[in-house]
C-alpha cells in the first residue's frame, strides 16, 4: 500500500509540472496571437450605424429630416493597414495644413447677405461625371464635420453620383480635409461617387489646427465611426462651443449641393438618411415610365430602423420588419407631420 500511494504521490507531482509548463506555452502562445502586427486586416465594409434610416426603393420622391447616429470610441489597436493621417514633413506627425481641397480660398463666392463663402467642386469625384451622364437621378445631400461617416454606407448603397455640400467652421477645415483624404484613401465608391462642395461662415474662416495638440489619432479603415472620433477631439474647445450656439445653414448647404448636380432629376436628402440599395437603378426604371406633364416632385417613403436589425434587402424585409415593431415611419415618434405627405400604407 505504501508503494502505490508513493507512485500515486509521484504521478500527481508529474501533472502538476506538465499542466503549468502547458499553461506558460498558451500564455505565450496567447501573447503573440493578440499582437495587432499578426493579424490580418479584412476588406472595408460599410458600417452599420446604430440609427438608421431609409427610402423604400419602391416608391420614388424626396424627404426631409435626419437624425445623428452615436460614435464608437477610437480603437486601441493600430492595424498594419490603417490609414494614419501623416504630415509631409516628419511623417508620423498629424498633418495641420492638408490641401485635399482644389480651391483658392479667396475665390470663393457669397451668398446674397454675405453671410457664407461658398465653392463649387472643391473636390470632384473622380467619376462622378461618367456616373451623371450614366445615370438620371444625382443624390444631393448636406453635413457637418461631425456626420461625415454617414457617406460611407450612403455611398455603398448609392451608385449614382452624389453631390455633397460640407459646412466648415475656423480649424474644423482642416480636419475635414483629413477626413475626406482618409474616407477616399479607404473606400473606393466614396472616391469615385462622391464630389464636396465648401461652404464657411464669414465670421469663422478657415484656420490651421492649435499646435498646443500634437496626438496622433488612429484612422483604421474598418471603423471611420472611430477614426471621426479621434479627429473631433483636435477642435478648438471655443469652436465647439460655438457651433452649438450658431446657426446651421442648411438651406444654403442643401441649394449648393443641388445645384452641382448634373442629372435631369435630384433626389434631395439629409446625409445620415441611408437609400436602399440599388435605389439609383430604381428611380431610372420609374422616371423612364412615369408621364408628368408640368413639374413633379414623388416622395420615397422613410423609415427609422430598430438599433438591433441588420438593413432591409428588399421592400419584404421592410414591411416584415414593420410588421414586428422594429421599423416605424421617419419620425413617427418625434414629429408625425413631417412625413405627411408620404402615404405610407400604400
Amino acid at each position: 500500500m505504501l508503494q502505490i500511494g508513493c507512485r500515486l504521490w509521484n504521478l500527481s507531482i508529474v501533472s502538476v509540472l506538465i499542466l503549468t509548463f502547458s499553461n506558460i506555452l498558451l500564455t505565450v502562445r496567447l501573447l503573440h496571437s493578440t499582437d495587432c502586427s499578426r493579424q490580418p486586416a479584412p476588406p472595408p465594409e460599410p458600417p452599420r450605424l446604430e440609427q438608421q434610416q431609409l427610402q423604400d426603393n419602391r416608391s420614388p420622391g424626396r424627404n426631409q429630416g435626419s437624425s445623428a447616429s452615436p460614435t464608437p470610441s477610437v480603437t486601441a489597436c493600430k492595424l498594419p493597414n490603417s490609414t494614419t493621417a501623416t504630415d509631409e514633413t516628419s511623417g508620423n506627425e498629424l498633418a495641420t495644413n492638408s490641401t485635399v481641397f482644389r480651391v483658392d480660398l479667396r475665390l470663393g463666392r457669397w451668398d446674397s447677405r454675405h453671410l457664407y463663402k461658398l465653392y463649387d467642386f472643391a473636390l470632384p469625384g473622380d467619376k462622378y461625371a461618367d456616373l451623371s451622364d450614366k445615370y438620371s437621378v444625382c443624390l444631393a445631400t448636406q453635413s457637418s464635420l461631425e456626420k461625415l461617416q454617414s457617406l460611407v454606407q450612403v455611398a455603398h448603397h448609392w451608385t449614382g453620383p452624389i453631390s455633397a455640400a460640407v459646412f466648415a467652421a475656423g480649424d474644423e477645415y482642416p480636419l475635414i480635409q483629413l477626413y475626406i483624404a482618409f474616407l477616399r484613401r479607404c473606400f473606393p465608391v466614396v472616391r469615385d461617387r462622391v464630389s464636396f462642395h465648401l461652404a464657411y461662415p464669414k465670421d469663422r474662416p478657415p484656420s490651421h489646427l492649435n499646435k498646443e495638440y500634437s496626438p496622433r489619432p488612429k484612422l483604421d479603415c474598418r471603423r471611420p465611426e472611430a477614426a471621426l472620433a479621434g479627429l473631433m477631439r483636435l477642435r478648438r474647445p471655443e469652436t465647439a462651443k460655438w457651433r452649438v450656439k450658431a446657426a446651421y445653414p442648411q438651406n444654403h448647404l442643401r441649394n449648393l449641393a443641388r445645384r452641382n448636380c448634373q442629372t435631369s432629376y435630384v433626389f434631395l436628402t439629409d446625409v445620415d438618411i441611408i437609400p436602399s440599395a440599388k435605389l439609383a437603378e430604381g428611380l431610372d426604371v420609374f422616371l423612364k415610365n412615369v408621364k408628368c406633364k408640368n413639374l413633379c416632385a414623388y416622395v420615397i417613403p422613410t423609415y427609422e430602423l430598430d438599433e438591433r436589425v441588420h438593413f432591409p434587402r428588399n421592400k419584404s424585409d421592410l414591411i416584415r420588419l414593420a410588421r414586428k415593431g422594429l421599423a416605424r415611419p421617419f419620425h413617427h415618434r418625434v414629429f408625425i407631420y413631417n412625413q405627411f405627405a408620404t402615404n405610407f400604407s400604400r
